[in-house]
């Protein structure tokens, strides 16, 4: 991941653990939630399997298989990139890597990859979770052709810096702006949707983080003027100028991300009973809390996330053991689960990772595997396809196999 651009100067301010007597925010609505479970200690084996990784209905079914193959429990499934559905939507385009194959002019891939990856994959007893990235609207450095997207219907959703400028369209993703109600709401009707016609197990959240990597240092985001009288009505103050005032804004956007989590949890998860809610969240809940304005241990404490997968996509065994550390540290008793970055690992490390999981005292519930494509062929067009490559993607699946069957015993 490529580190965060901070504003000038707010480092220290961002790090102070609560606002300045007479600053404090109103209040914002917050959804109920209900109380926080103990952690879940079902067996959980998880996979990331990417949209790139499947294109036709056979794609489909022999990433499943492959994963059943495997031993994986849980499916996390990629069905929304960048404002777009792998799965047939009335709310947003098709995702455009379905069509690589088809004749140019194609208006749909010819089937519903989610409809049948749920069926599929219950079918083998897996569970399956809709992965979704939330913040993201975009990525390239031309903007998305289909007149039905977002980018190009909502250009007011998009994030604007304090000059007035749209964020710059790069090789890296563009995002929506996370602090309008407008754009909260067309996430959430997106997810219910999902979670209402689709038997998932589960909702998987993605960048759902102020996605900052490429933002100008320089500049203020978001910057427009209907996100500073939003912040004026729920703190008084108004455009911030000083590094106290924009460590006090950039707690105000926090609690807007948190509220989208929590509105989620409590108009789209809720709706199905056993639909269960999960996130990608960065490496340690400091980094994302200060850095990426992702409180993620906040969500766990309060209820309104049930697991957290912590991204530790590390090849240095003791940054694991310490990112793990400080997760379980942050959210004692709830359900953590460390991510292994496969993608860059050599074989006899993915078990060092495992057992270090199992042996903290925090007792990490299972693990996730990044990604699909590290250990087995895709049809990614990504996909180093040498001798070398295809030989370290055998290696790491029969570790993973020879892991799994000695938990089973």
């Amino acid at each position: 991941m490529i580190r965060f651009a901070v504003l000038p100067g707010l480092v220290l301010a961002m790090v102070l653990s609560g606002l300045a007597p007479g600053c404090a925010l109103r209040s914002q609505p917050v959804s109920t939630t209900s109380t926080p479970a103990r952690a879940d200690t079902t067996p959980f084996r998880g996979l990331w399997v990417t949209r790139w990784d499947y294109r036709t209905p056979d794609d489909v079914r022999r990433c499943i298989d492959d994963a059943a193959a495997l031993g994986v429990t849980d499916l996390v499934w990629q069905v929304r990139g960048q404002a777009d559905a792998f799965y047939k939507s009335d709310l947003e385009p098709w995702g455009r890597e379905l069509f690589r194959d088809l004749k140019p002019g194609a208006t749909s891939p010819g089937f519903d990859p989610l409809e049948l990856a749920v069926r599929y994959a219950h079918d083998k007893g897996l569970k399956i979770h809709a992965w979704v990235n939330v913040m993201p609207a975009w990525k390239g450095t031309t903007p998305p052709t289909d007149p039905r997207h977002i980018y190009n219907t909502h250009p007011a959703w998009r994030l604007m810096d304090s000059k007035g400028k749209f964020q710059p369209l790069t090789d890296h993703y563009v995002i929506v702006n996370p602090v309008v109600k407008d754009v909260q709401d067309h996430i959430v009707a997106v997810l219910k949707d999902i979670v209402t016609r689709y038997q998932v197990d589960g909702l998987h959240l993605d960048y759902i983080r102020f996605v900052s990597e490429k933002l100008d240092a320089g500049l203020l985001y978001p910057g427009d003027p209907l996100s500073f009288e939003l912040y004026r009505k729920a703190s008084g103050k108004g455009p911030p100028v000083s590094a106290a005032d924009k460590a006090l804004y950039q707690d105000w956007i926090r609690s807007r991300i948190t509220e989208l989590v929590r509105r989620i949890k409590a108009d789209v998860v809720s709706v199905r009973s056993g639909v269960v809610l999960t996130a990608a969240v960065w490496r340690r809940p400091d980094i994302g809390r200060e850095q990426y304005l992702q409180d993620g241990a906040r969500w766990l404490s309060e209820g309104s996330l049930d697991r957290a997968i912590p991204m530790i996509y590390t090849d240095k065994d003791a940054q694991f053991a310490d990112d793990l550390k400080a997760w379980l540290a942050a959210a004692p008793g709830r359900t953590v689960t460390p991510g292994l970055g496969v993608h860059m690992h050599q074989a006899d490390q993915i078990g060092r990772q495992v057992a270090l999981a199992k042996a903290d005292p925090g007792h990490a519930s299972g693990y996730a595997l990044f990604a699909y494509s590290a250990m087995f062929e895709s049809v990614d067009p990504n996909q180093v396809k040498d001798e070398k490559s295809v030989f370290e993607r055998s290696q790491r699946r029969k570790a993973v196999a020879a892991i799994v069957t000695a938990q089973k015993k």
